[in-house]
């Protein structure tokens, strides 16, 4: 636990309506900021020095959520705007201690205040059945940037970053197309995991294994299949590598499925209730965006559709500038380009997309993608935009060609 104590005095020419405006203000920290743990503030009754006229403590489980939170945009706002133009003098203190050595009283004080169902941490991979093995391969590699790791007649492991893997192939010459048959989502812990597996089974959801080369592959974790039938494997400790591909123009992270559903309401329940993803945002009548305890804006899109398929695989590159090289690969080997540059304003990534039916969903290749800060994953709420294609693409005009996306 770290303990963080400010001691403050007002600048003399400070009005007490600017005094009681600013305590007031503090005073909505512990609500404003979930990591925040057994606040208090008052003013200095010492006898003994008057050096400072209030003092205010607040404790963090870990050191990086004290980070969080003394980084967080609307944290350094305040201290801009607010607080040094009233403030004569500061001193600040941080240190660590444990709560156990502590009396009773004390320790009960440490409580989390957000008990909010936990979700999956993030995605790490997709299985897609493809009717050619080699093809598939060579083209994630070239025109993805990704890495061959392991190819056997029946399957493929390819990485983006240090992950054992972002995709899987699965040889499946009957089918003429790709097709995403699972999912995998890392989980935090094993506390989690167990939670998630709970809810699914209040839920009434049958609990199915792992693939078994996924069993060996992680510590623990089990499968469900959603609405639509797509497998979704959960589980913790997925194994890593300690260097990332040494492949300079390659992705850094699977970021998200798109997700096309005639079940929309069902989906958003499996999802949302079942898993414990949180919606960041809603396109009115048509699509939901969530995201995982990651805190990338997010890590599954769920959109209202006639029929179910795996729409699209995001990854994020390193920049803009590996997006347009990415790009100018694919124009210059005419590879089939689904969608040209994108501007998100959800997301705020910029995008291209790459679609082959015979490799599965379209591959959208970005710059970035919003993250949430702590205070933000906590609080945000969830916006409804209305189905206007400015929401998803802020250099395009209103028009009558939504259905593209």
């Amino acid at each position: 636990m770290i303990r963080h104590t400010v001691l403050f005095r007002f600048a003399e020419t400070v009005s007490v309506e600017q005094r009681s405006a600013v305590l007031s203000e503090l005073e909505t920290f512990p609500g404003r900021y979930p990591g925040m743990l057994n606040w208090s503030m008052g003013e200095n009754l010492s006898t003994r020095d008057a050096t400072y006229s209030h003092g205010m403590s607040m404790d963090f489980a870990t050191d990086e959520e004290l980070l969080a939170y003394l980084h967080s945009e609307s944290h350094e706002q305040f201290v801009r705007e607010r607080w040094r133009p009233v403030i004569d003098h500061h001193v600040i203190v941080s240190y660590p201690y444990d709560p156990q050595a502590s009396d009773s009283s004390a320790t009960k004080e440490v409580t989390v205040t957000n008990q909010r169902p936990r979700g999956p941490y993030g995605m790490e991979y997709a299985r897609i059945e493809v009717p050619d093995m080699q093809a598939t391969i060579d083209f994630l590699q070239y025109h993805v940037g990704l890495q061959l790791e392991e190819h056997t007649e029946e399957y493929a492991y390819l990485r983006a970053d240090i992950e054992h893997h972002a995709i899987e192939l699965i040889s499946a010459p009957e089918r003429e197309d790709g097709w995403t048959v699972a999912v995998g989502y890392s989980v935090e812990n094993e506390e989690i995991l167990e939670q998630i597996r709970q809810r699914a089974i209040d839920a009434g959801h049958e609990i199915l294994p792992l693939q078994e080369r996924q069993q060996g592959l992680c510590d623990n974790g089990f499968a469900l299949m959603d609405p639509d039938g797509l497998v979704v494997e959960l589980f913790t400790e997925f194994q890593e590598y300690a260097e990332a591909p040494h492949v300079e123009i390659r992705p850094v992270d699977l970021v998200h499925p798109f997700l096309a559903t005639p079940r929309y309401e069902e989906m958003l329940t499996f999802y949302m209730d079942v898993l414990g993803f949180i919606a960041s945002d809603h396109i009115v009548g048509s699509a939901t965006f969530l995201r995982c305890e990651d805190r990338y804006h997010h890590s599954l899109a769920i959109q209202k559709n006639d029929e179910h398929y795996v729409a699209h695989l995001c990854f994020a590159m390193k920049s803009l500038d590996h997006v347009m090289r990415m790009r100018a690969k694919a124009l210059y080997k005419g590879a089939p380009i689904a969608s040209d540059i994108v501007n998100h304003s959800a997301s705020t990534s910029i995008a291209f997309y790459l679609h082959d039916t015979k490799f599965g969903p379209r591959f959208e290749l970005c710059d970035s993608h919003r993250v949430f800060t702590p205070e933000e994953h906590e609080t945000h709420r969830a916006r409804k935009m209305p189905a206007d294609p400015r929401n998803i693409d802020v250099w395009r005009p209103a028009s009558d060609d939504w259905g593209r996306f």
